[in-house]
């Protein structure tokens, strides 16, 4: 009578599990049989992390990847566009040779396929000349790219929001959470994962927060010119394609202020680029001109004020980079901060469960690093690869065991250490016995009284020079000075302070060996079969 019982309800589960994968909801993937993942968040890293497993483990694994901001169309899912209410991520980013390399083949192939990608940035530790040049490649292309492999591949796609508190753990083996710096998922399990600490990134009892303004635009310097430019001060930086890029400006406290948005005919100011980022695109038609928010129908208010005090100082940073003003096609702000986290990994349903579910953060999730030494993605996709590695390695039919993840939070927290210092040093400086925000360095440099016009262009001249004499062995071209004193003659007194007075990129205390992740996690096969050979005997022992 009980074997017929259970028939029965093996029978309905069965039912059930095949109507559910049928509507495409999250929560309800294939049989068991394999170790059952999802990812929470479709982006770069997300992606990278599923087709990398994918192609590591093949079918041991069961993954499903969902994301709000796909949408399915005639059984395929695809990105939504701006006129579905998603602005697609148009910035270029640097992705390093030590970190690109090391992700598997297929991964790589589909990120920089032939054309797809720039060499601009020179080589250094983290992209050794045995590897090649650093790459640029936009945002948008590489998500739209990881997505088509992803198709590929066959991976389970859900176009829909994951509301965690409907999420079925027992579903699942593991939750991959991947969706970004204000991530839902990890803030509902904040008591599993614990709280980020702002502590070790705050001066004068307050957490330091830069925001850059972010302009869409195309450049007319070369690009090696560019490079020495951006690495030469700290207020202006520009990463493009072809020229083509966003030119990246470091705000003082009173700057951000006044990046806010107006509805014309209104009074109230709109919080465009402030408490919830829009991009302002160009608008020109026959009722607008200007800056214009199509989320919240605002124009950008500095654009059209005369008694601005930031617009002018963005027109200097386009004159810098010589960027036509009628070439600013778009605007965008980022708020940059960081914390530290204790747990990258954890148990997500109670302790002594039969079978334990495990989360795991990855990406900005699992800690956002300020870019400005152009970190972040590559941060990213080194905790992609690295966890993507380590779950490859175990017995898919064997339940998760926390020790099985204690190699990934060795990782992550290398990472965390390296990079976020790297990004720390490039927020803060020491003046005057004192470590200040760089932004406040810029905030006096703007009001000090500063020394004659002659001395200033001398010292950025001698500068600029320096770098192109120590990078041109590094870099894929090398950069005009003539091309740079004329960039520096473009600007004005004020913008010719600020750049002396921020000084160039720092590279000396923030130098040193990088985190290689396959260094790490590096298993001989000897030591594979042993370590396999002990795990089933352990299994068989349990």
């Amino acid at each position: 009578m009980n074997t017929i019982v259970n028939l029965g309800r093996d029978f309905a589960n069965s039912v059930a599990d095949l109507f559910a994968r049928e509507s495409g909801r999250a929560g309800t993937p294939a049989p068991r049989g394999q170790r059952r993942i999802l990812v929470v968040g479709g982006g770069p890293v997300g992606l990278a992390f599923a087709t990398s497993l994918h192609a590591l483990a093949g079918t041991q694994v069961d993954l499903t990847v969902a994301d709000a901001r796909w949408i399915e169309e005639r059984r395929v899912v695809r990105w939504r566009n701006a006129l579905e209410r998603v602005n697609r991520r148009e910035q270029v980013v640097t992705i390093q040779s030590l970190v690109f390399d090391r992700l598997p083949e297929p991964v790589r192939l589909a990120m920089f396929p032939e054309g797809g990608y720039a060499e601009v940035w020179p080589v250094s530790r983290e992209s050794p000349v045995a590897r090649g040049f650093p790459r640029n490649v936009r945002i948008r292309d590489l998500e739209d790219r990881l997505l088509d492999l992803a198709r590929a591949q066959g991976l389970r796609l859900l176009a829909e929001r994951v509301d965690p508190a409907a999420v079925v753990l027992n579903d699942w083996d593991l939750v991959i959470i991947a969706d970004g710096a204000n991530s839902r998922v990890r803030d509902y399990f904040t008591a599993k994962f614990g709280r980020a600490d702002h502590t070790a990134y705050s001066l004068r009892e307050s957490q330091v927060v830069d925001t850059v303004l972010g302009l869409r635009v195309k450049s007319q310097m070369s690009e090696p010119s560019s490079v020495i430019m951006t690495v030469a001060q700290q207020r202006y930086l520009f990463n493009g394609i072809g020229g083509d890029g966003l030119l990246y400006m470091r705000l003082t406290d009173g700057e951000t202020a006044e990046v806010r948005g107006r509805v014309p005919g209104e009074y109230e100011f709109r919080p465009c680029l402030q408490s919830n980022p829009c991009q302002v695109t160009w608008r020109t038609d026959h009722t607008r001109k200007g800056f214009y928010c199509a989320g919240r129908g605002s124009l950008f208010v500095p654009a059209d004020d005369p008694s601005s005090f930031l617009w002018p100082r963005v027109l200097q940073g386009l004159k810098l980079f010589d960027i036509p003003k009628e070439a600013l096609v778009a605007v965008t702000t980022f708020p940059l901060s960081m914390s530290r986290r204790g747990a990258f990994s954890t148990q997500l349903n109670p302790v002594g469960s039969d079978r334990p579910v495990f989360g795991a953060l990855i990406g900005d999730a699992a800690g956002v690093t300020h870019f400005w030494p152009g970190r972040g993605l590559n941060r990213g996709l080194s905790s992609a690869y690295a966890l993507a590695m380590i779950l490859s390695r175990l017995d898919p039919t064997a339940s998760l065991r926390a020790a099985d993840l204690a190699g990934f939070e060795g990782v992550m927290a290398q990472l965390q250490s390296r990079h976020q210092d790297r990004a720390w040093r490039a927020m803060v400086q020491m003046r005057r016995e004192s470590v200040l925000p760089v932004k406040e360095i810029v905030a006096e440099a703007i009001t000090r009284p500063r020394t004659s016009r002659e001395i200033l262009i001398r010292k950025m001249q001698v500068r600029t020079a320096e770098l192109v004499s120590g990078l041109t062995d590094r870099l894929p071209a090398k950069a005009d000075l003539t091309e740079l004193f004329a960039a520096l003659d473009r600007v004005d007194d004020e913008t010719l302070a600020v750049l002396v007075e921020t000084g160039g990129w720092e590279t000396r205390d923030s130098g040193g060996p990088e985190i290689d992740v396959d260094a790490i996690l590096r298993v001989n096969t000897s030591e594979t079969t042993t370590s396999c050979a002990s795990a089933a005997l352990g299994v068989a022992l349990a």
